[in-house]
């Protein structure tokens, strides 16, 4: 059978055609289900550099803004204990008070309450977020506190802790490192663990004089407390201003990387159904081709 020039000629062209529709098809498929507009680096060959080094940067910062999330979530939690230890020697202050003002033998039992303080203070120390211990340093698997018997009554932190005195530290961003906690050796704790111990010795010795030094001892450990609540909140704040700042330039880094690699998927949809709408005409076309007559064609 002979087939004419310009027939195999019109078949090639036809034939290249319906290959590239058909690439392009597949393409704007593997766009729109990939989300990615760009399967090979040569493809955005004059933005490949922007894209690795932007990528690199949105790795970068969202670490560093989820060490800080993580941190900002343990200065909470040792806020919300700090307040609890706050509001323990407000109580045990007024407790004193009350105790002082009688004229005669205590009806109040001040040993009972002393020894459930005691107790409640070391559970604030001792509390944890994440399987960390807030208040023991560096030593997070360690609980920070054990309480002695008798409760001490000097502030000598060795008698009740069992961390370390290392401050914890996170590097918020690159060549800045904030300090953010404190440990349960801190004066202020050791100063009212004191207070309790010789409340509950002065108490059962009717000791006036001994009772107004843990009167005294509790109001220094009080004021302490605040100080150490305004330390961590100057570090907080300081975070937070930090994380913001991290917050913002993921959001724009993420813009970016879209821009080059994402798929627009309104554009990729209108391609893809252009070039099926296109394809489907052609094998129309080819098809009533297919039956046409030789009369047909010597016409």
């Amino acid at each position: 059978m002979s087939v004419r020039i310009g027939d195999l000629g019109h078949g090639k062209l036809l034939n290249g055609y319906l290959e590239r529709t058909q690439a392009r098809i597949r393409d704007a498929q593997v766009d729109i289900a990939s989300g990615v507009k760009a399967q090979r680096w040569e493809e955005i060959a004059d933005r490949a550099a922007l894209l690795v080094s932007t990528r690199e940067q949105r790795q970068i910062t969202g670490r560093l803004l989820a060490e800080n999330e993580k941190v900002q979530g343990r200065l909470l939690a040792t806020e919300a204990a700090l307040g609890g230890i706050s509001e323990l020697a407000e109580r045990f202050r007024t407790l004193l008070v009350a105790r002082l003002g009688e004229p005669g033998r205590s009806a109040i039992p001040l040993d009972a309450e002393v020894e459930q303080m005691a107790d409640e203070l070391a559970g604030l120390l001792n509390r944890r977020l994440d399987g960390r211990y807030l208040f023991a340093g560096s030593r997070i698997d360690t609980a920070p506190v054990a309480l002695p018997d008798p409760l001490p009554t000097t502030p000598d932190p060795t008698l009740y802790y069992e961390g370390d005195e290392l401050t914890p530290t996170v590097r918020a961003e690159e060549g800045v490192e904030i300090a953010y906690g404190t440990t349960a050796s801190a004066e202020p704790f050791a100063q009212l663990f004191a207070a309790l111990g010789r409340a509950r010795e002065a108490h059962l010795a009717d000791d006036r004089a001994g009772l107004e030094e843990a009167l005294e001892l509790a109001t220094a450990a009080l004021e302490g407390v605040a100080d150490e609540r305004g330390r961590l909140g100057v570090a907080a704040a300081r975070l937070e201003s930090i994380a913001d700042g991290q917050r913002g330039a993921v959001l724009y880094l993420d813009e970016l990387i879209g821009s080059i690699a994402a798929t627009d998927t309104a554009e990729a949809a209108t391609r893809l159904a252009r070039d099926q709408a296109t394809l489907e005409a052609t094998y129309l076309v080819v098809a009533r081709l297919a039956q046409l007559s030789l009369a047909d064609y010597l016409r």
